[in-house]
């Protein structure tokens, strides 16, 4: 059944809601609680009634339904003011009033199966009328010959009972299969208030908290954040079973503003194939108090109940520690963790203040130490030259491994931090000791593909890549790095093969979409290197990076001067743009005096794609000259 009004679509059997062909995330609360408005619109339905209805009877706040009604009316294009859908009748509850047209083209056609099997009905009652002369001439003859037949099955199943009896004899018992442990993902909660920017970083950093408490508890596998995060613009549940097919269950959650300063935060545990909520339940939380670090416990015990996994004591305890206990150090950690998901240049910069304020807030606060090791990373790999930020994603890893000698987090951020900067046993010492104290962080893995990809060992990277994939199926990193990986030693078939997989799961994100272009002119494919290159422009809004990507399939074309006028719009725009990058340009041009001056920029950079010099393709027409072994030397390949 499709609900058609104004601009908007509800589709019943999809549970979509569509404005203007838009799809629009809503809670299933709220989708719930749309339905049961439209479908009764002939009538005012009171509070006690959508309690009892939508909420199953279970105790619900005033307050909980009001934020679902705003919600509701927000998704569908109106307000509290407007109520041009949903209109309150005060003191008597709410009505959909919205005019509206029924799309019944599902129930037209079962009523048209009907009528076939009707028609289908008589025909066989004219057909049976006719043949019963033949049934009986057939009768006497039938009889005769099943005495003789049902003898004949006797002594068969006799003889197979036998046989059967002296093989579950000898046969010895079955393994035991353990169940594998439930899938749960962890959705970004939403935010009902009329300050939504406001309480979005601290509704963002409850769920990462929630996913890293589950994370402890052995007995669930739970999505790691950077895969959950992807959902947070929509949450549908059709689309979490496509992109997640494994997931079992969904946690989501809304927070809303409460009274006398709290917040209310609503979570609900939902079996993604059964539609049904396992679990629900309300928190209140007081900001300014320490009460608020109690939620994560308290929600991943309430989860493991629900799920019959068990909780084992040291894991108890792992659930109880707190981040910090100075509050003011928490907000600006929390502040900085939004700032670094937005993930641009000067995001990065604020978010590293940020983390800088909370650990002099508390220098003993870990988790602030590993977030800003993580930006200066980030800064390191996608904005900054190298050589200037390596010195500072040490020193901020170093301060922590002071504190907490054995944290695996910050070994693994280490060890691929010197993967970038081509210090390749620091790199493998750390790493291994980052996947020894720890073997289920994604980085680790990522870290071991990049080395592996610069050392020429293919399978180590398909190894390492499966297994990071495994962890994390949705981290965009991966995906990109992943694709360059198997591209850089010439696994061209597989890289195609990643990057079409990757991009279908992340269509907006330029990065894949212009390394699967890479790979794409490397193994001839041009039209479809120029079309995926054009798009992955578009999408970075004409970034340096992409432009000399672009740049790259005009070479390979034979379009000189078009990649050239890349290169000048790139350099135009005053950013950092890797020199090993643009080198590759003039190597695909045959312009070796270019091509090496831009090398030699890139070594003094420490460029993170220096990486991939030994075994990357674009230079094979160099790789027999003697400055270009001399510069295989200084990188240690």
């Amino acid at each position: 059944m499709i609900y058609r009004f104004n601009n908007t679509e509800v589709n019943l059997s999809q549970f979509e809601i569509r404005v203007c062909d838009n799809l629009v995330a809503v809670e299933p609360k709220v989708f719930d609680l749309i339905i049961y408005l439209i479908q009764h619109r002939d009538r005012v339905i009171s509070r006690d009634e959508l309690f009892e209805q939508v909420w199953q009877g279970r105790e619900v706040s005033d307050t909980s339904l009001s934020n679902h009604v705003k919600s509701a009316r927000k998704a569908l294009g109106d307000n509290g003011e407007l109520q041009c859908v949903i209109k309150t009748i005060r003191s008597r509850g709410y009505q959909f009033i919205a005019e509206l047209v029924e799309d019944n083209q599902s129930q037209q056609f079962l009523q048209s199966q009907s009528l076939s099997q009707s028609q289908l009905q008589s025909q066989t009652h004219l057909n049976q009328t006719s043949s019963d002369e033949e049934t009986a001439f057939n009768e006497e003859y039938s009889q005769s010959k099943s005495m003789a037949l049902t003898l004949k099955l006797v002594i068969f199943i006799g003889l197979v009972l036998c046989l059967l009896s002296v093989w579950l004899l000898q046969k010895e018992p079955a393994p035991v299969v353990k169940k594998a442990a439930p899938t749960v993902l962890v959705v970004p909660f939403s935010v009902s208030s009329n300050q939504n920017s406001t309480w979005e970083p601290f509704s963002d950093q409850v769920t990462r908290e929630l996913i890293q408490a589950l994370r402890k508890v052995s007995g669930v596998n739970a999505i790691a954040p950077p895969s959950a995060f992807t959902f947070k613009d929509n949450k549908i549940r059709s689309y979490i079973q496509h992109q997640l097919p494994n997931v079992d269950y969904v946690l989501d959650g809304v927070v809303s503003e409460g009274e006398e300063g709290k917040l209310r935060i609503t979570v609900e545990l939902e079996d993604l194939y059964s539609n049904t909520v396992l679990w629900d339940g309300d928190y209140d939380v007081q900001v300014n108090h320490a009460n608020r670090f109690n939620l994560q416990s308290q929600v991943a015990k309430s989860v493991t109940d629900s799920l019959q996994v068990i909780i084992l004591e040291e894991e108890k305890q792992q659930l109880t520690q707190v981040p910090t206990k100075n509050l003011a150090a928490y907000d600006s950690y929390v502040l900085g963790q939004h700032q670094l998901s937005l993930l641009n240049h000067q995001s990065v910069l604020k978010a590293i203040d940020y983390f800088s304020n909370a650990i002099d807030l508390d220098p003993k606060f870990e988790a602030a130490y590993i977030a800003k090791s993580n930006a200066y990373r980030i800064l390191m790999t996608y904005f900054d030259q190298p050589k200037k930020i390596l010195p500072k994603v040490v020193a901020s890893a170093t301060d922590l491994l002071r504190i907490n000698p054995q944290s695996a987090q910050v070994m693994s951020l280490l060890g691929l931090a010197y993967v970038h900067a081509l210090q390749w046993q620091e790199a493998w010492d750390m790493l291994s000791k980052a996947k020894k104290q720890d073997p289920n962080l994604v980085l680790t893995e990522l870290g071991f593909a990049l080395y592996y990809s610069a050392m020429g060992d293919a399978t180590g990277v398909k190894h390492s890549l499966a297994k990071a994939n495994e962890l994390d199926p949705l981290n965009e990193e991966i995906a990109d790095w992943g694709l360059w990986a198997l591209m850089m030693i010439n696994e061209l078939d597989a890289a195609i093969a990643w990057g079409n997989a990757k991009v279908k799961l992340h269509p907006a994100n330029p990065y894949p979409i212009m390394g699967l272009s890479v790979a794409n002119y490397l193994q001839g494919n041009l039209a479809e290197s120029k079309r995926l290159g054009l798009k992955g422009v578009e999408l970075s809004g004409r970034a340096p990076l992409p432009l000399i990507f672009l740049a790259q399939n005009y070479a390979a074309a034979g379009n000189q001067s078009k990649a050239i006028e890349l290169i000048q719009e790139a350099k135009g725009q005053n950013e950092y743009m890797c020199p090993y990058e643009t080198a590759a340009v003039y190597a695909i041009l045959k312009q070796p005096e270019a091509m090496y001056q831009l090398l030699d920029t890139a070594v003094d950079y420490q460029s993170n794609c220096l990486i991939f010099a030994k075994y990357d393709p674009r230079f094979n027409d160099f790789k027999k000259d003697d400055k270009y072994l001399n510069l295989l030397s200084s990188l240690g390949l």
